[in-house]
């Protein structure tokens, strides 16, 4: 079953209901649902940025600031965030654009030219359009902060200088705004309806989605089902569950289960309700893989700031293999073809053969050489010559399986390497590969290749560097004898 809590439009858009079943509200609940908790627009404000840097869409940001330097140096600074802005320096002003258009993010000096800036931010709270936008308070009082003020605002920026206040507004949008820090997927576990019921509540005006088990068992189950991890939309980023159950699995061997893991989703975060405050147990579970413990009374404040360090920590750390990701990829993959590069190739292909030696089973290789290819550039230019190999290296990795390594030597030249391929089902492949490649036809040319196939059997020695120089005599023959055609190099 899967019940949401409808907060923002995208919320409600994809709310449904089975069986007729509705919306748990405080003192009934139901085991085994979904929920999106929604308030603050993390989600929403975060991909409209994203779009407005990529395709000029731009968010909306008010702007309120009798000092005309400062309201030009804001007008920039968000302009640069992805921000389309309208300014004003009063009360007055500010009240006509706050009712003409919904905003995205309002800065509101303290002192204006009618009144103080309370007063607009304040009608700003009250108003249907804006009482959930984002409100920054500037102000000259160095010791000013938000808790002071009478009126709900997100931050305060102090006016110290124009570069501080440049980084504090976009320190504000990448810490505040960004559902790194106030999103993510998490799992709860508890038996104790009323318990349940509490931590539900709490997270309702989050940007938490979490999914809701009253049983161990049924959580492990789903976790299980649940192959993605890391920064995947799909994956969990927190597992929340008490460690005593009435029946069934208990939450020591759910801990156990996940810590059991050999990818991503063994090393998310745990935060576990204890039955009881011991030492010794504390210590026991946190040996076993938990990393928080989450104290009954359960302090709603309490409840998110360890939510949110959890998870921010973990996205943090999910950004950073990313990143690492990225680069690997960068390194090691051909910018034009998506194959793999010839460092990468030169760097595995040694592992690959001796692993295959190691135990012994066959690896074959390809060696594919495009025909007349500096005709083609010659006669029709680098763009086409461009997309040529563009689409022979799309068709090169969707023709293998995931255990090739596809690469391009250079030039119009690529070799793969198949582990588990004997020297029949490297023919046979090698025979699609050019008949599909005769019909690829980019930009209506016809394309043919010459393909040097080899194989290193079972049990053999032989090396990468014996296994090439096959391959590529293998290229010279089948060019030798006309062209568009498959050779086979018996290794000696």
């Amino acid at each position: 079953m899967h019940v949401r809590y409808a907060g923002w439009m995208e919320t409600i858009a994809e709310s449904h209901f089975e069986d007729n079943r509705r919306t748990p509200n405080k003192g009934e609940i139901q085991p085994n649902f979904h929920v999106i908790c929604s308030g603050l627009t993390t989600r929403n404000f975060e991909s409209k940025r994203k779009y407005a840097v990529l395709y000029s869409v731009f968010m909306r940001a008010l702007i309120i600031e009798n000092n005309a330097a400062y309201q030009d140096m804001l007008a920039h600074t968000l302009a640069e965030q992805g921000f389309d802005t309208d300014t004003g320096d009063s009360i007055e002003s500010a009240r006509s654009h706050a009712d003409t258009r919904k905003y995205d993010i309002i800065c509101v000096n303290q002192e204006l030219k009618d009144g103080p800036g309370e007063e607009f931010v304040s009608f700003c709270n009250a108003h249907e359009q804006q009482k959930d936008t984002p409100i920054l308070f500037l102000t000259e009082n160095a010791g000013l902060v938000a808790d002071e003020l009478s009126v709900r605002v997100d931050g305060v920026i102090h006016e110290l200088n124009e570069q501080q206040i440049e980084n504090q507004i976009v320190h504000f949008i990448d810490r505040h705004l960004d559902p790194v820090f106030f999103e993510g997927r998490i799992l709860l576990v508890e038996d104790d309806e009323e318990v349940a019921i509490d931590i539900l509540d709490q997270l309702k005006q989050t940007g938490y989605q979490v999914t809701y088990f009253n049983s161990a068992d049924d959580a492990s189950a789903e976790f299980d089902a649940v192959t993605v991890y890391g920064s995947h939309a799909d994956a969990y980023d927190l597992v929340i569950t008490k460690i005593i159950f009435k029946s069934g699995m208990q939450g020591d061997d759910l801990v156990a289960r996940i810590r059991s893991y050999e990818d991503g989703r063994g090393f998310i975060p745990i935060l576990a309700i204890p039955d009881k405050n011991n030492d010794q147990r504390r210590i026991s579970l946190y040996r076993a893989g938990v990393n928080d413990f989450l104290p009954k009374p359960i302090l709603p404040e309490e409840l998110l700031v360890r939510i949110n360090n959890l998870i921010t920590n973990k996205r943090l750390l999910d950004k950073v293999h990313d990143i690492r990701r990225e680069l690997f990829a960068l390194a090691t993959t051909d910018e034009l073809t998506g194959c793999q590069n010839r460092h990468s190739l030169m760097e595995y292909s040694g592992k690959f053969v001796s692993q295959a030696r190691r135990h012994e089973y066959p690896i074959s290789m390809l060696v594919i050489d495009l025909d007349h290819f500096k005709a083609v550039n010659d006669n029709h230019g680098h763009a086409v010559g461009d997309l040529v190999l563009k689409l022979t290296g799309e068709l090169l990795i969707s023709s293998f399986r995931d255990g090739d390594l596809v690469a391009r030597y250079g030039g119009e030249e690529f070799v793969v390497l198949m582990p588990y391929c004997d020297s029949e089902n490297a023919r046979d492949k090698a025979e699609k590969l050019r008949n599909d490649i005769e019909n690829l036809k980019p930009n209506g040319l016809d394309i043919t290749t010459s393909i040097g196939v080899t194989t290193i059997e079972a049990g053999s020695s032989q090396d990468f560097e014996a296994m090439f120089h096959a391959g590529d005599q293998g290229v010279y023959a089948a060019k030798d004898n006309g062209r568009n055609q498959v050779v086979f190099v018996t290794l000696d």
